[in-house]
């Protein structure tokens, strides 16, 4: 690779933000070239390597301009209020560390529950305070992801499936979005990925007991970092993982144990919360669809906090004090429509180009339409027929149980376009083998058309 391309982004920062900058996009763009040759087999490397340069620098000629005009605007470079709020609460905790007299304001305090606040605060210790270099951190983070999932793509398909959904990766434009400011959405994908790839290579037959060890061990870790940054993550790696264990099981084995699985997590979580709220299951059953209710009203709403406990939402003197939304969420009687159909189209298909409101809902529901094509094009990727089955069925149910989750507790269209890069692994991977299959099967169409058309000319001659 160049080194003149790779000085590129150092420069760029250097000129926006110094020198600490600048040592800090080097040092990010260096590790991430490192690890992308390190994800992926030696015949790849060179590849690999070529698209984590390419992505990281489109995210890079992104970020500078932009956060420089930002900068112009605001001092502080921020896109959106969100990475105002990372950058204050990172610095602060950096003036706290060195014994100053500060305090972090009560409406920032829940971010101190996040590893990310705490990573922001180490590269300013570490390169000072420039809120550029969380920008360039992600776009290393983003660049890498996408190698990560031209790798899964490759072992679960085939190389050209790889590429589709590698170049994907690398362009898609809300993808790039969430690597150039400052928000954990790109770490939380990265994280995720890691498991998903290290779930992948024990799905492998004819791995070495070493082999084996190592991915589990990536597994592991991956999932005891996702439990701070989506908590989610680790539950769905931990569910998938028997099922991959269990791969050389006969089928009928194989779901049944899907099955006692699923009764033995849902089951216990019913029976636990029953015992410890003392309500019958039915009860249960009631608060979680009420809670849910809660939880989209106050996103409809913009509420800034989760659910509340219901020491808070009761008055000493037994008053309720529920917000507007939760009340008018429990006024309204239950509906199929409502409560289901319609939060499970919200998540996988708002914002539609036609339900825009504003011109930023109008840019993301433009991106929607590539969105749209890959959900069509999943419906073909079992017609390409896969190397690895029973990776590609845990692929999919990773992206059904992030999509329930979606539909459960997103009812912002703001969070909902965050959160839903979830969802991407699961659709660029087989999106991207959809489509191939579709565009192979078109030009087949085309060519037995044309020696159709052909074959009578050559009669008459």
């Amino acid at each position: 690779m160049s080194w003149l391309v790779r000085l590129l982004a150092p420069l760029g920062a250097l000129v926006l933000e110094g020198p600490g900058a600048a040592v800090g996009g080097l040092f990010f763009q260096e590790a991430g070239l490192y690890a992308a040759g390190r994800a992926v087999d030696t015949c790849e490397r060179t590849w690999a390597r070529r698209l984590f340069v390419g992505a990281f620098l489109l995210r890079v000629a992104i970020a500078l301009p932009l956060h420089y005009v930002n900068k112009l605007d605001n001092g502080n470079g921020a896109l959106f209020q969100d990475d105002y709020t990372n950058d204050l609460v990172a610095e602060w905790l950096l003036r706290i560390a060195r014994g100053e007299g500060l305090s972090i304001f009560a409406g920032h305090q829940h971010l101190l529950d996040s590893t990310y606040t705490y990573l922001l605060m180490a590269l300013y210790a570490i390169f000072g305070h420039a809120p550029l270099l969380p920008k360039l951190l992600n776009s290393a983070v983003g660049a890498l992801s996408a190698v990560l999932i031209f790798d899964i793509a490759r072992r679960a398909f085939r190389p050209s499936v790889a590429v589709i959904a590698a170049l994907g990766a690398a362009v898609v434009p809300s993808l790039v979005l969430w690597s150039i400011v400052t928000l954990k959405e790109s770490l939380v994908l990265l994280v995720a990925l890691i498991g998903l790839c290290a779930l992948q290579r024990l799905a492998e037959s004819g791995l070495t007991r070493r082999a084996r060890g190592d991915a589990l061990v990536i597994l592991v870790a991956a999932g005891v970092v996702s439990l701070d940054l989506r908590s989610t993550t680790t539950i769905l790696l931990l569910l998938l993982l028997p099922l991959v264990l269990l791969r050389r099981a006969p089928p009928w084995r194989l779901a049944a144990a899907v099955c006692g699985l699923v009764v033995l997590v849902g089951g216990g979580v019913l029976v636990a919360r029953s015992s410890t709220s003392g309500r019958p299951l039915s009860g249960v059953v009631e608060d979680a669809v009420l809670q849910i209710r809660h939880r989209r009203a106050q996103e409809a709403a913009a509420a800034r906090s989760v659910i509340r406990p219901q020491l808070e939402v009761i008055s000493p003197e037994g008053r309720t004090e529920l917000p507007e939304a939760e009340a008018a969420s429990d006024a309204a009687p239950f509906s199929f429509g409502g409560d289901v159909l319609d939060p499970l189209a919200y998540a996988l298909l708002a914002p539609a180009p036609w339900q825009a409101h504003s011109l930023m809902e109008l840019g993301a529901s433009a991106e929607m339409l590539v969105w749209y094509v890959l959900l069509a094009g999943s419906v073909f990727a079992w017609r390409v027929a896969p190397r690895q089955r029973l990776f590609v069925a845990c692929l999919v149910a990773y992206g059904v149980a992030n999509w329930l989750v979606l539909a459960a507790s997103e009812g912002n269209l703001g969070n909902l376009v965050r959160h839903r890069v979830m969802l991407a692994p699961t659709l660029l991977v087989l999106g991207s083998a959809g489509l191939e299959w579709l565009w192979l099967r078109a030009g087949r169409a085309r060519l037995g058309r044309w020696s159709a058309w052909r074959e009578p000319a050559r009669v008459e001659s």
